[in-house]
């Protein structure tokens, strides 16, 4: 294997609202209503949009979730 593939990032796991939602374990009404108040949940990574729905990147919620509950 080469140098370049040890290094590389690990892949993006993305998933729609309801997928995110039962992942971090909320109701995806709640994901949606801090999605739409971003002044009051700035931690939370932004989703792409597909279309009329969003993708969202499961390994950055995680992320961003893991960083809020450290002291």
């Amino acid at each position: 294997m080469s140098a370049e593939h040890e290094h590389a990032a690990p892949l993006r796991r993305w998933a729609t609202t309801k997928d995110a939602a039962a992942h971090i374990c909320v109701n995806p009404e709640v994901l949606r209503r801090w999605n739409r108040n971003r002044d009051k949940y700035p931690w939370l990574p932004r989703p792409k949009r597909v279309g009329k729905d969003f993708r969202w990147d499961l390994n950055a919620l995680d992320a961003a979730l893991e960083a809020r509950e450290e002291p």
